[in-house]
């Protein structure tokens, strides 16, 4: 079985981090803020996910998860009847 999604991208942003951002030149510094944005952003939508699924089965809810999960990958998304995706 292949990763998940979320650990994929921790590998290649890490991956990302060792080759570029080592050094002390400002190349090297935007690749490390870059990597950490982009961990933190990730964090944020893993909690905005996991307060709409405290949320329930509200409209909102539904929206706040399925935007969530499209950014992050999280749940494989298939297109339900009448065109929407929903998450499996």
């Amino acid at each position: 079985m292949l990763p998940t999604n979320n650990v994929l991208v921790e590998w290649r942003a890490g991956a990302v981090e060792r080759a570029h951002g080592g050094g002390q030149d400002q190349i090297a510094q935007d690749v490390r803020w870059l990597v950490f944005e982009l961990r933190r952003s990730r964090l944020a939508l893993t909690k905005v996910l996991a307060l709409a699924d405290d949320l329930g089965d509200t409209q909102s809810a539904q929206q706040l998860r399925f935007i969530a999960n499209e950014a992050l990958g999280l749940y494989p998304v298939t297109q339900a009847p009448g065109g929407t995706g929903s998450r499996d």
